[in-house]
C-alpha cells in the first residue's frame, strides 16, 4: 500500500515537474510577448497596436506614475524626446533595466534619460524600425522584439527587413500610394476625377500621425471635406523637400499640422517664400485627449505640446490654432485620431472664406470693424492710438482702394460726432441716454425670432442656456426695444455701405468695468452676442477687424487655448476671417487675441519717443550739487544744506523718502541719490501725443525716437567694455551724471551724425568701441549661434569661452548692431504707417502677414517696421540664459536694498507675473523667483528648461527666501508650465534640510500649515497645500476684479472690503494640473503672512505706475491684501527691464516721482498731449484715476502735495497752457472725469483739499455737466454719493441745473439736449439723419436758405392779410 502511495506521489511529482517544465518552456519560448510603452502619446501607441496582427504580441501603455511595474514586461520601449521624469522615475526605469528587463529609451533628448539594456545589434534593429515608421515596420519591429529580444521560438513570424518609409512624397486617400513628383500626383487625381480645373489649391503638410502608419482617418476626412468645398488638395509628407514641393504646387493656402516650424532647417527661407507668394498658413490642432476630456479641460493644451503646436508655428506667421482633431476609442478599444465633425465643417469653411477673399473684388467685400470705447461720453479707446482719426484714415483708404464706404462724413469732426451718436455704449443705469440713442442712433433692431435663429446656427444649446439663465429670454432688459409688437435687440452699428462699424458692447452687464473687458466670469449678454451674430448673419461679413488694443472678445470665457465649440470667442468669431490691429507695445495680450479669437494681428506703432526736456528745471539744484562736490571738507555741511534747501523746495525729498529737517545736512550718499534722481528725470523717455494710423511721425519725432532706440545701447555697451578693461569702475558708473557726460552724450552725437549722413563702417564701430578689427571679428565668432543637428548627431565639440569673453563679445556686438541699424531704424519708422495700411489691405485680400516680435521700439527695435503678425517666445525655454543672469542680478539687488533698509533679509517676497514682461524679458521674473528660492534651471540639449536643481546653501551664501506669485490670466494662458515649474521649485526648497544659512521657505511652509489647521483644514490637507505659492484669478479671468470697486467709492467704506475682494478673486491655485484653478482664498490668506516686499516687473517705455491701471490693480492690490493680513505695509519695488543693458530695481515711490515729474507735471509733456485729440486727452484722465487707485491701495506713495499739484496744473492751469480750453475742445468728458476723481478723493478723506479748492473743482465740474451733459460713466456718472457731495459745494442754482442734467442722463422719458451725447461740443447743427449717415454741407446750406425764403413768403402773406 505504501508502494502504491509512493508510486502515486512519484507520478504526481513527475506531473508537477512536467507541468512546471511545460509552463517554463511556454513562458520562455512561446508565451505572449508583452511590450510596455513609456511616454508615447496615445496616437503613437495606437499606431503600434493597429499595425500588429500577431496574437502573441501585446502592447500596453505604462503611465509615468506606474513605472514600478516595468519588470512585468518582456520589453520596455520608451520615447525619450521631450521626456520629463523625476529622478525617482528615472531610477525606476534604470532598476528595471538592471534587473534584467530589456529597456530601450528611444530618441532621448536628455542624456540622463538615454537608458538602454539592449546590445548594439538589438538597439540598431529596433532603432531602424522606429526611425522609418509606417505600419509594415511597426509590425516587423514587434516580431523582431519577440524573436530577438524576448527570445521566443514558437508562434514566431519572421520580421521583414526595414522598409524605407515613404518620405518626400505626396499622398492621397489610398494608403498604399505615394507620389514622388507633383506631376505624378496631379496625373493620378486628374485620371480619377478628383481634380477641379481652375479651383484654388491647398497644401496639407506636417502631422503628428504620419499618413502611412494606419492611424490617419483625420487626414482622409480633411482631404474629402476640402475637396467637397471646391478646393484642390495637395497632401505632402516631406522634411527635406517640402519647400521645393510647395514652390511647385503654388498653393493658395497651406494647412500645417504643426509640431515645430513648418520647414525644419529652412525656416527663414520658408517665411521668405510665404511673403513672396502671399500664402496664409493655417495650423489646426490635434488634441491628445478624447473630445469629452478636452471640452471639460479648462487649460485646453499645456506645456511642450502647446509650444510645438501653437507657439513655435507663430514664428512662421501661422494663424488659426483651431482645434480640429481629437482622439476616440474605436471598436477595438484603441485610441485613434479623428476629425471632430462640426469643427471639420467650420475649419473647411474658414479656409474657404480666406481663399475667397483672394478672389473677391474689393467693392463686393463686406467688412465688420469693431472698435472699443468706454460707456457714455467716454472717447474711443485703443492703446497708444488717436483712435477717431486713425479709424477715419483707414476708412478713407478702404474707399480709395475700391471698397464700398458709402456716406463717410466729409470731415474727421463729423465722423467723430457720428461715432458718439450712433456708435454708443451705454451704462445700464443711463436710461435717459438710451432713449436718446434709440431716437437718434439708428441701431439695427434685431427681432427676437431672427436673433434666436442666429443663436441656433451659432451656439450649442447648453452654451445659450447659460445666457438665458443669467439674463433671461432674449432680448433681455439691456439695449432692448419693441418694434411692431416684437421684442428686439438694439445693435449699435454704423453701416457705411459694405463697411459696418460696431462699438464692442459690454461683455457682461455688471458694475465691474475692468472685468467686463478683461474676462467676465459669466456668459456675455444678448447684446454682446447679437453684435457678433449680426455681423455674421445680418450683415454677412466677409472679414472681421478689431481696431486697436484692445477689446473684450479674447477675454470672454472659457478655455485658455485650443478652444472648443463651448468657448465664447470660438463661437462669436465663427468662420469669418478675423484680423486685429494691435500695438507692438503689448505683445503679451496680443497672444490672447491670436490664440483665443483666431486673430491675425497687424501691429501698429507706439507713440513717438522724446526726452523729457526737464533739465532746465534742475539747473539750480545741479549748481548746488557741483558746489557741494567742490567744497572743502570744512564747508561740506553748508554746501549740503544748500543742496537740501533746493531739494525741499522742489519736493524731491518726498519722492526719495529723505528727511525734511532743514538744519540736518544730507550725507554724500543722499546728495548722490538726489543727483541721480534729477538726472534720471532729465533723461527719461516720454511720449505724449498719440500715434495716428497712416500718419508718419514728424521728422523731429523720428529723430528723437531713433535717438531713444540707439543712444542707450551704444552708451551702455561702451561703458561695459570700459569696465571690463578697467578704464572705469562700478562706483563711477553708479553716477548717472558721470555716465551721461562720459557715454550717453557722445552716443547721442554719434547717432545724430549718422542720421546726418556720416558713413557707417567697421572702422567707425572699432573707434567707438575702442577695439581692434581682430576683436570685432572675434566677437562675431563668439556670438555666432552654435550649429545643431537633429538629436545632436554629427555635432562638433563647441569652442568654450569664458564669461568675461562672452560679456565683452556681447557688448561689442551690441555696439556694432546698433550703429549699423541707425539709418535702418529711421527707415522703419518712416515706412511703418504705410506698411500697416498695406498689411490691413493685404489681410483683407486673404494674404499672408509676415511674423514679428513685439515690444516698444526702444525696448525691442526689431518690432519695427510694423504691419506684421506678432509672435511670442517658447515658454518651455524660459527663463533663458540671459534672463537667468538678469534675474539673479535683480534678486540680489532686491535683497541688498531690503537688507540695507531693514538690517535683515526679507522672509517672503511677492512677485507679479505679466505676459508682456515674460515675452520681452524671456522669463526674467521667473528667474528672480527661482533664485530667491535657491533653485536653478537645468536645460536639455535643445535649450529647454527641463528640470531644476537646488543651489547649495554654501554657494547661495544667504537664506532661501520664500515667495508668493500672483499671475495674470494672460501669463497663465501663455506659460502654464512655468507656474508648475515654480511650484516644483518651492517644494524642492521647502524640503531642503541642513542649509547653513537658513531656509525661510521651509519655515514659511510650516507656518502656512499651522494657519490652515487653525482655519479648520485637516492636517493632511494642510500639509499638502502648504507648498502652494502661485495664485491668480478664477480660470478664465484675467484681472483681480477690484478695479471698479476701487473707483466706485460709494461701494466701500474701508479698505478691508477691497482687500477681502482681492483675496477672494485671486485665490485660485495654479500649482499643478491636479488642482489647477481650484479656489482657496483661505490658503492665499495664509500664504500672504510674512510677506515683506512686493515686486512688479516693468518692461515697457510706454507706461508706468501712474499711466497704466493694471499696476495699481495688481501691485497695489497685493500690497493692500498683505497690509490687511499682516498689519504691515510691505516694501514695493519695480524690477525695471526697460533698458536691456542696465536692468535695475527701483522703489515704487521713487518711480512714481520720476514718472510724474517727467510727464503730467512737465509742461513739455502737456504740450505734446495737447497736440492730439480726444484719445490724447484721455491719457490725463487715466493718470489722475490711477493716482486715486494708488491712494487707496498704497497711500504712502501719493502725498497731499501731489493732489495739490494736479489741481494747480489742470484746474488752475499753472503753466498757462490753456488746459481747460483744450479739454473742452477735444474731450470735455475727460475733464469732467478728472474733476470728479479729485472730488471723490477729497470726499473719501484721502486728499485734504481746502474749501477753496473744493469749490473751484465743483464749479468747474458742474459747469461741464451743464454745458455738455453728464458723461454717463465713471466717477461722474454713477456715484450718487459723489453727486450729492458736488451739489453741496456749489450754489443752489448751479446745483439744480447740475442735478437736472444728471437726471436727464439717468431717467427715461426726459428731454435731453443732444449735446449731451457727443464727445465734443457741436460745431454745426445736428440734423436727423434717418438711415443716412451724413449730409453734404452744400445741401445743408441750401436747405437753410430755402427755409429762410419760405419764412419770408409766409411773413409777407401775413402782412398782406393784416
Amino acid at each position: 500500500m505504501s508502494t502504491v502511495r509512493n508510486r502515486k506521489l512519484v507520478l504526481l511529482f513527475a506531473a508537477l515537474v512536467l507541468v512546471a517544465g511545460v509552463w517554463l518552456a511556454w513562458s520562455r519560448l512561446a508565451s505572449t510577448t508583452r511590450i510596455g510603452l513609456v511616454n508615447f502619446q496615445t496616437f503613437q501607441a495606437s499606431s503600434f497596436i493597429k499595425s500588429n496582427a500577431d496574437r502573441f504580441i501585446e502592447f500596453e501603455d505604462v503611465p509615468l506614475d506606474e513605472l514600478d511595474r516595468l519588470s512585468r514586461y518582456d520589453f520596455v520601449l520608451g520615447f525619450g524626446m521631450g521626456m520629463r521624469i523625476t529622478a525617482e522615475q528615472r531610477a525606476q526605469i534604470q532598476q528595471a533595466a538592471d534587473g534584467g528587463t530589456p529597456v530601450f529609451i528611444y530618441a532621448a533628448t536628455n542624456p540622463e534619460n538615454a537608458i538602454c539594456s539592449l546590445d548594439s545589434v538589438q538597439k540598431a534593429g529596433v532603432s531602424g524600425y522606429m526611425r522609418n515608421g509606417n505600419k509594415r515596420n511597426y509590425q516587423s519591429m514587434a516580431r523582431y522584439i519577440r524573436q530577438y529580444v524576448d527570445g521566443k521560438r514558437f508562434f514566431v513570424h519572421p520580421a521583414d527587413t526595414v522598409v524605407e518609409s515613404a518620405s518626400d512624397v505626396l499622398y492621397y486617400l489610398d494608403e498604399e500610394l505615394a507620389f514622388k513628383t507633383v506631376a505624378d500626383f496631379e496625373g493620378y487625381v486628374r485620371e480619377h476625377g478628383f481634380y477641379q480645373e481652375g479651383k484654388p489649391r491647398v497644401a496639407i503638410v506636417g502631422g503628428l500621425n504620419d499618413p502611412f502608419s494606419g492611424n490617419r482617418e483625420n487626414i482622409d476626412s480633411l482631404i474629402v471635406s476640402l475637396q467637397g468645398a471646391g478646393l484642390n488638395v495637395y497632401p505632402v509628407y516631406s522634411y527635406r523637400k517640402l519647400l521645393p514641393f510647395l514652390k511647385e504646387i503654388r498653393p493658395d493656402a497651406v494647412i500645417h499640422f504643426a509640431h515645430g516650424r513648418m520647414v525644419m532647417g529652412q525656416a527663414d527661407a520658408a517665411v521668405d517664400w510665404l511673403k513672396e507668394q502671399n500664402v496664409p498658413v493655417f495650423t489646426p490642432l490635434s488634441i491628445l485627449q478624447t473630445e469629452e476630456e478636452w471640452v471639460n479641460d479648462p487649460m485646453g493644451m499645456f506645456g511642450g505640446f502647446m509650444s510645438q503646436s501653437i507657439v513655435v508655428p507663430e514664428l512662421d506667421g501661422a494663424i488659426y490654432p483651431y482645434a480640429l482633431n481629437a482622439q476616440e476609442v474605436d471598436e477595438d478599444g484603441v485610441f485613434v485620431v479623428k476629425a471632430i465633425p462640426d469643427r471639420l465643417r467650420n475649419f473647411t469653411q474658414i479656409v474657404s472664406n480666406f481663399v475667397r477673399l483672394k478672389q473677391m473684388r474689393n467693392a463686393d467685400k463686406k467688412v465688420a470693424i469693431y472698435y472699443f470705447k468706454g460707456v457714455g461720453q467716454s472717447s474711443l479707446t485703443a492703446q497708444g492710438l488717436e483712435t477717431v482719426p486713425s479709424l477715419y484714415h483707414l476708412l478713407k483708404r478702404l474707399k480709395a482702394e475700391g471698397y464700398r464706404v458709402d456716406g463717410l462724413p466729409a470731415t474727421e469732426q463729423e465722423f467723430g460726432r457720428m461715432l458718439m451718436e450712433q456708435g454708443a455704449v451705454l451704462s445700464t443705469y443711463a436710461e435717459g441716454a438710451f432713449d436718446d440713442f434709440m431716437k437718434n442712433g439708428h441701431p439695427a433692431l434685431v427681432g427676437k425670432q431672427e436673433y434666436e435663429e442666429w443663436v441656433r446656427r451659432a451656439l450649442p444649446e447648453a452654451l445659450y442656456a447659460d445666457v438665458v439663465k443669467i439674463y433671461g429670454e432674449a432680448p433681455g432688459a439691456y439695449m432692448s426695444a419693441v418694434k411692431d409688437g416684437e421684442p428686439c435687440l438694439a445693435v449699435a452699428r454704423i453701416q457705411l455701405g459694405n463697411v459696418a462699424l460696431l462699438p464692442q458692447p459690454m461683455a457682461a452687464v455688471g458694475d465691474d468695468a475692468f472685468s467686463i473687458v478683461h474676462g467676465a466670469k459669466t456668459a456675455p449678454p444678448h447684446t454682446y452676442i447679437g453684435a457678433y451674430l449680426w455681423a455674421q448673419y445680418g450683415f454677412g461679413a466677409d472679414a472681421m477687424l478689431h481696431f486697436g488694443t484692445h477689446g473684450s472678445l479674447e477675454f470672454t470665457p472659457q478655455k485658455q487655448v485650443a478652444l472648443s465649440s463651448y468657448d465664447w470667442p470660438d463661437r462669436l468669431v465663427g468662420t469669418v476671417p478675423h484680423f486685429y490691429y494691435y500695438t507692438i507695445g503689448n505683445v503679451g495680450e496680443s497672444m490672447m487675441a491670436k490664440r483665443r479669437s483666431y486673430a491675425t494681428t497687424i501691429s501698429y506703432l507706439t507713440p513717438p519717443f522724446t526726452e523729457s526736456k526737464t533739465r532746465t528745471q534742475f539747473k539750480e539744484l545741479e549748481d548746488q550739487i557741483q558746489a557741494y562736490y567742490k567744497a572743502d571738507d570744512g564747508k561740506k555741511a553748508a554746501a549740503s544744506l544748500a543742496v537740501k534747501r533746493v531739494a525741499l523746495k522742489m519736493g524731491l525729498h518726498r519722492d526719495l523718502r529723505l528727511d525734511s529737517v532743514p538744519a540736518n545736512p544730507y550725507s554724500e550718499e543722499e546728495v548722490a541719490r538726489i543727483e541721480n534722481f534729477a538726472e534720471e528725470i532729465a533723461n527719461e523717455k516720454m511720449t505724449g501725443q498719440l500715434y495716428t494710423t497712416g500718419v508718419p511721425y514728424s521728422p523731429e519725432k523720428i529723430r528723437s525716437s531713433v535717438l531713444a532706440m540707439s543712444a542707450d545701447p551704444i552708451a551702455y555697451s561702451v561703458a561695459a567694455l570700459d569696465r571690463e578693461s578697467g578704464k572705469v569702475t562700478d562706483e563711477q558708473l553708479k553716477s548717472k551724471v558721470f555716465f551721461t557726460r562720459r557715454y550717453l552724450n557722445p552716443a547721442k552725437v554719434l547717432v545724430n551724425g549718422v542720421l546726418d549722413g556720416r558713413p557707417v563702417t567697421d572702422e567707425l564701430v572699432c573707434r567707438v568701441a575702442g577695439i581692434t578689427p581682430e576683436k570685432l571679428a572675434e566677437a562675431a565668432a563668439i556670438m555666432a549661434p552654435p550649429k545643431r543637428s537633429m538629436m545632436g548627431m554629427g555635432k562638433a565639440a563647441p569652442v568654450t569661452y569664458t564669461a568675461a569673453q562672452k560679456r565683452e563679445a556681447a557688448a561689442i556686438t551690441e555696439v556694432q548692431r546698433t550703429i549699423n541699424n541707425i539709418t535702418g531704424y529711421r527707415k522703419a519708422l518712416e515706412e511703418s504707417p504705410e506698411l500697416e495700411m498695406k498689411s490691413v489691405l493685404n489681410a483683407l485680400a486673404g494674404g499672408y502677414v509676415a511674423p514679428s516680435s513685439g515690444g516698444d521700439a526702444v525696448a525691442n527695435p526689431l518690432a519695427v517696421p510694423t504691419g506684421r503678425n506678432l509672435y511670442s517666445i517658447n515658454a518651455e525655454a524660459t527663463p533663458s540664459a540671459i534672463a537667468w543672469e538678469k534675474g539673479m542680478e535683480l534678486a540680489n539687488r532686491t535683497l541688498e536694498q531690503y537688507k540695507k533698509t531693514h538690517g535683515d533679509y526679507p522672509r517672503k517676497v511677492s512677485y507679479t507675473f505679466w505676459s508682456s514682461e515674460f515675452v520681452e524679458s524671456e522669463g526674467a521674473t521667473i528667474a528672480q523667483v527661482l533664485y530667491m528660492l535657491g533653485v536653478e534651471p537645468v536645460r536639455d540639449p535643445y535649450g529647454r528648461v527641463s528640470d531644476l536643481r537646488l543651489i547649495p546653501s554654501e554657494t547661495l551664501g544667504r537664506p532661501r527666501v520664500d515667495v508668493v506669485v500672483q499671475t495674470s490670466g494672460q501669463f497663465r494662458d501663455l506659460a502654464a508650465s512655468r507656474l508648475a515649474l515654480i511650484s516644483r521649485a518651492v517644494e524642492m526648497a521647502a524640503a531642503s534640510s541642513g542649509d547653513r544659512f537658513g531656509n525661510r521657505v521651509a519655515e514659511s511652509t510650516v507656518e502656512t500649515e499651522r494657519l490652515l489647521v487653525e482655519q479648520g483644514v485637516s492636517p493632511k490637507e494642510a500639509r499638502d497645500l502648504s507648498t502652494q505659492r502661485v495664485f491668480g484669478g478664477v480660470n478664465g479671468m484675467y484681472g483681480t476684479g477690484i478695479q471698479d470697486m476701487i473707483t466706485s467709492g460709494d461701494r466701500w467704506e474701508n479698505e478691508q472690503e477691497i482687500a477681502d475682494t482681492y483675496i477672494n478673486n485671486m485665490g485660485a491655485v495654479y500649482g499643478s494640473d491636479k488642482n489647477w484653478g481650484d479656489v482657496n482664498a483661505g490658503l492665499l490668506r495664509a500664504v500672504l503672512h510674512n510677506t515683506d516686499a512686493v515686486v512688479q516687473p516693468r518692461q515697457s517705455n510706454t507706461w508706468g505706475a501712474l499711466s497704466l491701471d493694471h499696476v495699481y490693480e495688481f501691485m497695489g492690490g497685493m500690497n493692500l491684501a498683505v497690509r490687511n493680513v499682516t498689519g504691515k505695509d510691505p516694501d514695493a519695488y519695480f524690477a525695471d527691464y526697460r533698458n536691456r543693458n542696465r536692468v535695475k530695481m527701483q522703489e515704487l515711490k521713487e518711480a512714481i516721482g520720476v514718472e510724474s515729474r517727467s510727464t503730467i507735471f512737465n509742461p513739455e509733456y502737456i504740450k505734446e498731449v495737447m497736440k492730439g485729440g480726444a484719445s490724447s486727452a484721455s491719457q490725463i484722465t487715466e493718470v489722475v484715476t490711477n493716482t486715486y487707485g494708488w491712494n487707496v491701495t498704497k497711500p504712502d506713495v501719493v502725498d497731499q502735495e501731489m493732489w495739490n499739484k494736479i489741481y494747480d496744473v489742470y484746474v488752475k492751469d499753472a503753466y498757462q497752457l490753456g488746459t481747460e480750453q483744450f479739454f473742452k475742445a477735444q474731450n470735455p468728458a475727460a475733464l469732467q472725469e478728472i474733476t470728479a476723481v479729485m472730488l471723490e478723493t477729497a470726499r473719501k478723506g484721502m486728499w485734504k483739499a481746502s474749501e477753496e479748492q473744493l469749490g473751484e473743482l465743483a464749479r468747474l465740474h458742474t459747469d461741464l455737466v451743464k454745458e455738455f451733459g453728464s458723461t454717463g460713466s465713471g466717477f461722474s456718472g454713477g456715484n450718487a454719493k459723489l453727486q450729492d457731495f458736488i451739489a453741496r459745494k456749489v450754489s443752489p442754482e448751479n446745483a439744480a441745473a447740475y442735478q437736472q442734467r444728471v437726471k436727464e442722463m439717468k431717467t427715461a422719458g426726459t428731454v435731453a439736449d443732444r449735446k449731451g451725447m457727443v464727445l465734443k461740443k457741436d460745431e454745426v447743427a445736428q440734423v436727423s439723419r434717418g438711415e443716412k449717415n451724413s449730409l453734404n454741407g452744400v445741401w445743408i446750406a441750401g436747405g437753410v436758405f430755402a427755409l429762410f425764403v419760405l419764412l419770408l413768403l409766409v411773413l409777407k402773406r401775413k402782412r398782406k392779410n393784416s
